[in-house]
């Protein structure tokens, strides 16, 4: 089923790929987000016939949940890939049946793994990830991203470090000791710093390509303030942790305000509110349907700023 030009493909497969559902034709409704630490997701299926909701819930065979999405025929936009389901429940809302498939990333699994490296050579951050992936068995891309040059490549004075319990308990060790957010892509992990002001000339952050938010793209206002932003767009793909968003082009007066008003407006928003127009996406959360007007994506990120600086004067009063 088609609605306002909105489709909606969900198709599920079991381990070797093989199709176990298409949702063609149906109601389909999915909430994504993609938070620090991994990415989980429900999706909605109305009146599924009984035969397909039994192959969903009996058994004990895996399932993974594919959705793309396409916009009067534009390009697909896939939300979510190859997302392990671990729960299924079915309730009756007459005239409705909705089955609701519960999924998270598989990057979850490498999470959960236990490991017991008793010692890490030069533990560096870049090999004590490293390290920690691989004896989880994790064989795919690993990216940095806006990590200050100094930071990455710094090697604490112990010469050797071990890591030991779950790939989880290490990262959030790690993420604390270098402040820094780690994300479960579908062929990648991605760890991303937020860097302050003085620390930016030491990133990539001006040079990473951004996404130039458009006014007419937005279903409400953003919420802007001197290091963070708050947007509810149209589904956007290409809004996902770590993309840099441009403020520079968003709107703060209606075209109904006075000449004078249009003229200060423009640049409003990054020279009098936030002084830097690049913000990075830390939270996303991708909401659609094929039935209603549900079709929107929000994301939370957070600009450089200047951190404060405690007066001395008193310190030895």
């Amino acid at each position: 089923m088609k609605k306002f030009g909105q489709e909606v493909i969900l198709k599920i497969t079991d381990k070797n790929g093989r199709a176990i559902l298409d949702a063609t034709g149906l109601r389909v409704d999915f909430d994504v987000r993609e938070v620090d630490g991994f990415s989980r997701a429900s999706i909605s299926i109305y009146n599924l016939n009984e035969e397909s909701i039994a192959n969903l819930i009996g058994g004990n065979a895996d399932h993974y949940a594919t959705v793309t999405t396409r916009l009067h025929g534009s390009q697909e936009f896939v939300v979510i890939s190859d997302f392990f389901i671990s729960n299924t429940i079915t309730e009756n809302k007459i005239p409705n049946v909705i089955t609701t498939l519960y999924c998270y990333s598989k990057g979850k699994e490498i999470l959960e793994k236990q490991v017991n490296i008793e010692e890490v050579n030069q533990p560096k951050l870049e090999n004590l990830i490293t390290a920690l992936l691989l004896d989880a068995g994790y064989q795919g891309r690993v990216r940095y991203q806006c990590f200050p040059s100094n930071q990455q490549e710094y090697i604490p004075p112990r010469p050797k470090a071990p890591l030991i319990g779950s790939v989880n308990q290490c990262l959030n060790d790690l993420k604390r000791e270098h402040g820094f957010l780690s994300y479960t892509r579908p062929d990648e992990f991605l760890f991303v710093y937020t860097p302050n002001l003085a620390q930016v000339p030491l990133t990539e952050l001006d040079n990473l390509q951004p996404v130039v938010l458009n006014t007419n793209n937005m279903r409400a206002n953003p919420k802007l303030a001197p290091a963070q932003l708050q947007v509810v767009s149209n589904l956007d793909g290409n809004i996902e942790p770590g993309a840099v968003l441009d403020i520079s082009q968003l709107l703060t007066a209606g075209t109904s305000q006075d000449e004078q008003t249009l003229q200060i407006a423009k640049d409003f928003a990054r020279k009098s509110i936030a002084g830097y127009s690049r913000y990075q996406t830390l939270v996303v959360q991708h909401k659609g349907s094929n039935y209603t007007s549900e079709w929107q994506t929000q994301a939370t990120a957070v600009a450089p700023l200047d951190g404060l600086a405690m007066p001395t004067t008193h310190w030895f009063r």
